[in-house]
């Protein structure tokens, strides 16, 4: 993949949430979920390039989705329902001791 500068609506978030949290994102990746069959598995944002204790923001516009935490020795998951325009940031050691999903999304009464 060929990296493109951030773009003006990009640029204001990201200056948004380095001024309020103090952080500083070099990069961002964009997933696009068309509808409740679309999903990401379980996975840790643990590759070398990000460094030991990586923070990354992630940011949910349009309809809400569970995102799906669970514990790498033990298995416990926690899910949180994010609604459009929610912010979530992982830091410290949540790559380290946790694996993070989008899991399918079923309508109710399924």
């Amino acid at each position: 993949m060929q990296p493109t500068p951030w773009n003006n609506d990009l640029l204001a978030i990201k200056n948004k949430i380095e001024s309020q949290f103090q952080f500083v994102f070099n990069s961002v990746l964009i997933n696009y979920y068309r509808h409740e069959n679309d999903y990401m598995s379980w996975h840790s944002d643990d590759e070398k390039e990000l460094g030991e204790r990586p923070v990354i923001a992630s940011i949910s516009f349009g309809g809400a989705r569970k995102f799906a935490f669970k514990e790498k020795s033990q298995g416990a998951k926690v899910e949180i329902e994010l609604s459009h325009g929610s912010l979530l940031i992982m830091q410290g050691e949540t790559q380290q001791y946790w694996k993070h999903a989008i899991p399918k999304s079923y309508p109710k009464g399924s």
